[in-house]
């Protein structure tokens, strides 16, 4: 199974992201979602909706940003960590 690494820098990209992951997903891709250097700027209920779906359906989800940790329940990684799992994926995709 292709790994796919979704790289999301921009706030202004974070639903994009997130709706990449999860169609990668659906089309049987492993997915990590890395959300890098910010917090979630707009949890409303659609994002919400979209990312406990990931969940549901094996998307993985990393912040190296606490808050995200915290407040959503993202995985908590250092720059480092997710610089090592991004190596591992087939294809990266940043925003």
């Amino acid at each position: 199974m292709k790994r796919a690494a979704i790289i999301i820098k921009n706030p202004q990209q974070q639903y994009e992201g997130l709706r990449t992951s999860v169609g990668l997903s659906l089309a049987g891709m492993t997915v990590q979602m890395f959300v890098l250097h910010h917090e979630i700027e707009n949890m409303d209920e659609a994002y919400r909706d979209n990312m406990i779906f990931l969940d549901e359906i094996g998307g993985m989800r990393f912040s190296n940003n606490s808050e995200n940790a915290e407040k959503y329940n993202f995985t908590h990684v250092t720059i480092a960590q997710a610089a090592a799992k991004i190596r591992q994926a087939d294809i990266v995709i940043p925003l």
